[in-house]
């Protein structure tokens, strides 16, 4: 071999070798995800909107899964949807937050209200069920005679829950492999086991709802906050404490004020269907100078 020859395949090997770490190094930061093409709809502008959409949308009962889950989804939008599981409460059933499941779906989101296996379960133990319900959303997409077969986007689901589904969500963030977002509602985790419960190994853009009245074990005691400043440096986060919310006012979009669902809708647009122009309305909410706002790596 001459010694031209044998010099060429080395650059070439050595320019494969750095490609190759390139791309393993971008695959590594927190936050970023090139997962599939954006969902962008056309048909209604982005903005701050608190009521339903301009989307019909239906139900019906999640397969295999026992305990029931209730699947909401678009019936008049155009295919690919997102998704999104909600994972319930301590003592919680799907009906004390079924609100949000028209509110999404009737904005070209699929969102899946869950039961547990017992209202009394752990939230160690809600997160391993919420996966189960992740992976049951995601198999509809290929389910024959599922309203969503080949509907689903499977790339772009999230996680959301409140209280002790909170907590689990935030486990999930972490560890739910391709987890697009999480979003708390008056989050709980001072009786989880798993350290992922305190924001630290988060992997995926996460919006937390809490209430400043919100004092007690429940959901106060700066469990929030505190997760919100655990989420690794170049994660995109937000988070709105409610000035005059308590624990019991997240069972719908509007319950606690008309911003949570201005927010919580523009972050789902953004960071689960991929549609950058509704970054914009992440933002903090004007004269309302009783709540805390905060966002890092929002670009607005």
């Amino acid at each position: 071999m001459s010694n031209r020859l044998f010099r060429a395949r080395r650059t070439v090997f050595s320019v494969l070798i750095l490609f190759a770490f390139m791309i393993s190094f971008v695959a590594a930061i927190p936050g970023v995800s090139y997962a599939s093409p954006p969902i962008v709809r056309y048909d209604y502008a982005p903005g701050k909107y608190s009521d339903n959409g301009p989307y019909s949308y239906s139900t019906y009962q999640l397969p295999g899964w026992r305990h029931g889950a209730t699947v909401y989804y678009p019936t008049d939008a155009d295919a690919p949807f997102s998704g999104i599981v909600f994972c319930p409460p301590y003592m919680g059933t799907q009906i004390m937050y079924r609100d949000w499941g028209p509110f999404f779906a009737s904005h070209g989101i699929v969102l899946v209200t869950m039961d547990t296996s017992s209202t009394l379960i752990t939230v160690d133990q809600r997160a391993r069920e919420q996966r189960t319900v992740l992976d049951l959303l995601k198999a509809e997409n290929t389910r024959a005679n599922s309203p969503l077969y080949q509907q689903l986007d499977t790339d772009r689901v999230g996680a959301m829950g409140w209280s002790m589904g909170g907590g689990a969500t935030w486990i999930n963030s972490a560890e739910y492999p391709g987890l697009k977002t999480a979003m708390s509602l008056a989050g709980h985790n001072l009786t989880a086991i798993n350290i992922n419960s305190k924001g630290f190994g988060t992997q995926c853009p996460t919006i937390i709802f809490c209430g400043a009245l919100d004092t007690t074990y429940l959901g106060g005691m700066l469990q929030s906050e505190t997760v919100y400043y655990n989420i690794p440096s170049g994660v995109p986060k937000v988070y709105y404490e409610v000035g005059t919310a308590g624990h019991f006012v997240w069972g719908g979009p509007t319950d606690a004020n008309d911003h949570v669902a201005e927010l919580a809708l523009a972050f789902q647009k953004t960071f689960l269907d991929g549609d950058s122009r509704w970054e914009q309305y992440i933002e903090e909410p004007l004269f309302d100078f009783l709540s805390t706002f905060r966002s890092r790596n929002i670009n607005n």
